[in-house]
């Protein structure tokens, strides 16, 4: 199983994503699922991946 997840709260703005990645019964590694782009005082662009392995991987 995998996630991602965003909650968004009067503070701002929550995001959360898992860390492990199988693929079959022996392999299970740890991956970065998590990417954050900034610019300082003017943007933050996020992108969060779940599901396939392969997609998962070619995007982060």
């Amino acid at each position: 199983m995998t996630y991602c997840l965003g909650i968004v709260l009067p503070a701002g703005l929550v995001l959360a994503s898992d860390s492990r990645s199988n693929a079959g019964v022996d392999q299970v590694t740890r991956v970065r699922k998590f990417e954050l782009f900034s610019q300082p005082g003017s943007r933050v662009i996020t992108v969060l991946s779940a599901g396939n392995l392969a997609t998962t991987q070619s995007v982060t």
